[in-house]
C-alpha cells in the first residue's frame, strides 16, 4: 500500500527554529527549494548556493537553513519528483552535517526526511543508510531525541519489512510504536507506525492483526487530519483491502469506495492513487455479482495505469488481462498489496 504522495514525517517533528536566527537564510531556501520543485534548476541552483554559503558561516546558520529546507520540502506539492526533493536534502544534509553533528534534532529530521524519500522511491539500501545514521548518533544516549528515533525507528522497521526480515521489522516498529504512543498519542506519525505495522501482517497474510492496525490508523487520521485527507483515503483503502481478503466484501465495498470519492476530489480522477482504488473496487464489486460495475472501474484503472504508468509495468498489464479474460472474481489480494510508509 503505498501513500499517494511523497512520503513526509508531520511538520509537527521538524524541529522549530529559533529566535534570531532568521537572517536571509529562510526566504533563500524557501525560493531555492520551490524553483527546484517546478524545475527551474539553474534558478533553484544559484539561491541554493548562496543559501548554502551562508550556512556555512555558523551552526546557527546552518540550523536555520535545515529547518527552511525541512519546511519547504513538506509545504512541496504532492507531485514533486521524489529525486529532486532527494537531490536539495542531500545538499543541505551534507552541509549542515559538518556544522551541526548527527546528534543535533534538526540533522536527525534532515536524515529521516531523506530516508522516507528514498524509501518512496524503493532505494532501500539508501533508506536503510540515512535511519542508520540517525540510530548510530543517539545510540550511547539513553533517551535521546525520541521524536527522532521513534522517526528512524519507524522508517527502518518498514525497509526491513520490504526486504521480508520480518521479525526484525516487527521488532523496529513496535519500538517506534510505543515510543511515539507515549510521546504523541494520537498523532498522525503514531497512526503511520500503525500502517506500517498493518502493512507487515499483511504481507504474511495474518489479515486480522493487519485489521486491527489498519483501523488504529484510519481513526486517528481522521481525528488529526480531518475525513477528507489524502492519508485518511489511504487508510480507508488499506482498511478495505484487508476487509476483501478476510472475506467480508460489502464492508470492503464501502470503505473502498470512500477511498476512491476523497481520491477523486482530493488528488483527482486522473491520479495513480485513483486508479489503485478503482483497480481493488473492481476486484471487489465483481466478488459481490455487480459486474457492470467492476468492468467500469477496471477500465477506467487500465487506462489510467497505461497513461500514468506506461503498457509495459506490471500493473498496466494486469489490468489489460483481466479486461481480455473479463474475470469474475477470484482477487488474490495478497497480490495487491502495495506498499506504505
Amino acid at each position: 500500500m503505498t501513500d499517494c504522495a511523497i512520503n513526509r514525517q508531520p511538520l509537527s517533528l521538524v524541529p522549530a527554529r529559533t529566535a534570531g536566527d532568521d537572517g536571509e537564510i529562510g526566504p533563500l531556501m524557501a525560493l531555492g527549494g520551490a524553483l527546484l520543485i517546478r524545475g527551474d534548476d539553474a534558478g533553484a541552483c544559484t539561491v541554493i548556493d548562496e543559501a548554502l554559503a551562508q550556512a556555512a558561516s555558523s551552526p546557527a546558520a546552518a540550523e536555520m537553513l535545515a529547518i527552511s529546507c525541512l519546511r519547504s520540502v513538506g509545504a512541496g506539492p504532492a507531485r514533486a519528483d521524489a529525486a529532486t526533493v532527494a537531490a536539495l536534502l542531500m545538499r543541505v544534509a551534507g552541509a549542515c552535517a559538518m556544522q551541526l553533528g548527527e546528534t543535533n534534532p534538526v540533522m536527525t529530521a534532515l536524515r529521516c526526511r531523506l530516508g522516507d524519500v528514498w524509501h518512496a522511491e524503493g532505494d532501500l539500501a539508501r533508506a536503510r543508510q540515512q535511519y542508520e545514521l540517525v540510530l548510530a548518533a543517539h545510540r550511547t544516549s539513553v533517551t535521546g531525541d525520541n521524536d527522532a528515533i521513534a522517526w528512524a525507528l519507524s522508517g527502518m522497521g518498514d525497509v526491513l519489512r520490504a526486504e521480508r526480515r520480518y521479525p526484525a521489522a516487527l521488532m523496529h516498529l513496535q519500538r517506534a510504536l510505543r515510543r511515539q504512543s507515549e510521546l504523541h498519542g494520537v498523532h498522525p506519525a503514531t497512526a503511520r507506525t500503525h500502517t506500517r505495522l498493518g502493512a507487515l501482517w499483511f504481507d504474511q497474510g495474518q489479515y486480522a492483526e493487519a485489521r486491527t492496525h489498519f483501523q488504529e490508523s484510519l481513526t486517528m487520521r481522521e481525528a488529526t487530519l480531518g475525513p477528507r485527507d489524502p492519508a485518511t483515503a489511504q487508510s480507508l483503502h488499506n482498511l478495505g483491502l484487508t476487509l476483501a481478503a478476510l472475506g467480508d466484501l460489502r464492508s470492503a465495498r464501502v470503505c473502498l469506495s470512500q477511498a476512491l470519492a476523497i481520491r477523486e476530489d482530493r488528488l483527482g480522477r486522473e491520479h495513480l492513487a485513483t486508479a489503485q482504488s478503482l483497480d481493488v473496487l473492481s476486484r471487489v464489486l465483481a466478488g459481490l455479482g455487480d459486474h457492470e460495475s467492476a468492468q467500469y472501474c477496471l477500465e477506467r484503472a487500465a487506462a489510467l495505469y497505461r497513461e500514468r504508468l506506461g503498457e509495459q509495468h506490471p500493473a498496466s498489464s494486469a489490468a489489460a488481462t483481466r479486461l481480455r479474460e473479463n474475470r469474475r472474481g477470484g482477487a488474490c489480494w495478497k497480490g495487491m498489496f502495495r506498499r506504505d510508509a
